[in-house]
């Protein structure tokens, strides 16, 4: 019997057409022979809609499902939308940011009693926010950049003292946004003022960093369903032209070398591998992450870690899986065994 899974995507964070990318993509690979599908999209007003995805009939255009010659049921308010979810074995989650990767789906599809892909709440919601999980890094004993936090929790962090202590160039980042959307790199002090009045409109505080230089990686761990917790290659990422890997490097094609496995000495590839498999621990992950670091100075500085990585088949996680000899097919297959495996029902 066919495992009935509901795929998950959009939501109303920055991040919603990278989540529909992903959704669409997953939906497209997924096994028809092992899977009855459903299409769940959340809009940005936390609407879902659902379409069943027939064996034999082709992915409707999610990009546009709303005109989608009716493919898609809805609206349904998220307290009143039993019908999505009856018979759901599982939810493939292909959401990211705010609602999707926070730990809002996660604690929702909890009460649901629905079985889902990647992290439960606690880990979705401290990996989120750049300014708790830098806490937990540096108490594990992983290097991050120096930082301060600006904002009304934090009065006497003043731009004068941010100057004093990062200097320029510095980065400024809303704590729980993704996909590098909501930051920037401020070079004077004109700027960072006018990035600080910018982000606090999305964000009380802020996070500030300085600027360090360094060969930047990528690695992603997956949880095995035979208990195994294994780091992927690490990939490393040169952006062609940007000054930082931005939102424009991530998702245009041909603006970044994404080399795999990175081309690196083995003791410091396993020292990335070691690292996200430090993180992916230290903030209690299940399923899959994917940490980013920068090699500087000789040592491994740890950024973020993403629990709900992007997950179309040309996306980082994807191409580390492939790397190894894995499909694209087979990780999504293992990213749904591993959730019904922690649900008990598998």
């Amino acid at each position: 019997m066919a495992t009935k899974v509901n795929v998950v995507m959009g939501g109303p964070s920055a991040e919603y057409e990278v989540s529909l990318r992903s959704g669409e993509q997953v939906l497209s690979y997924l096994d028809k022979s092992k899977y009855d599908l459903r299409a769940v999209v959340i809009t940005k007003n936390k609407q879902f809609y659902y379409a069943d995805i027939a064996a034999d009939a082709p992915v409707p255009d999610i990009q546009h499902f709303a005109d989608a010659n009716g493919a898609f049921i809805g609206p349904f308010h998220p307290s009143n939308s039993k019908e999505i979810w009856d018979n759901c074995d599982a939810a493939f989650l292909a959401l990211h940011g705010e609602f999707g990767e926070d730990g809002t789906i996660q604690g929702y599809l909890d009460a649901l009693g629905i079985p889902y892909t990647g992290s439960g709440v606690y880990a979705s919601a401290v990996a989120m926010n750049k300014i708790t999980s830098k806490f937990l890094y540096a108490q594990s004993g992983m290097p991050v950049p120096d930082y301060s936090v600006y904002g009304v929790n934090h009065p006497d962090v003043t731009v004068d003292g941010i100057i004093k202590k990062h200097g320029f160039p510095c980065f400024l980042k809303c704590p729980q946004s993704g996909s590098s959307r909501l930051m920037g790199r401020a070079a004077d002090k004109a700027s960072l003022e006018s990035l600080l009045k910018e982000l606090q409109e999305d964000a009380d505080d802020i996070l500030v960093e300085t600027s360090i230089s360094g060969p930047e990686f990528s690695c992603g761990v997956i949880d095995m369903p035979n208990g195994e917790t294994k780091a992927l290659p690490p990939i490393e990422i040169r952006p062609n032209n940007a000054e930082f890997f931005d939102y424009t490097a991530k998702y245009t094609h041909g603006a970044t070398l994404e080399l795999v496995p990175a081309p690196r000495p083995e003791p410091l590839l396993r020292q990335i591998e070691e690292t996200a498999l430090r993180a992916h621990k230290a903030l209690g992950c299940y399923g899959v992450s994917r940490t980013d670091m920068i090699y500087c100075d000789s040592k491994l500085y740890v950024l973020e870690t993403n629990t709900l990585p992007g997950m179309t088949s040309a996306s980082l996680l994807p191409q580390a899986f492939k790397a190894q000899g894995g499909t694209y097919a087979g990780l999504l297959d293992i990213l749904i065994s591993s959730a019904l495996k922690r649900a008990g029902v598998a």
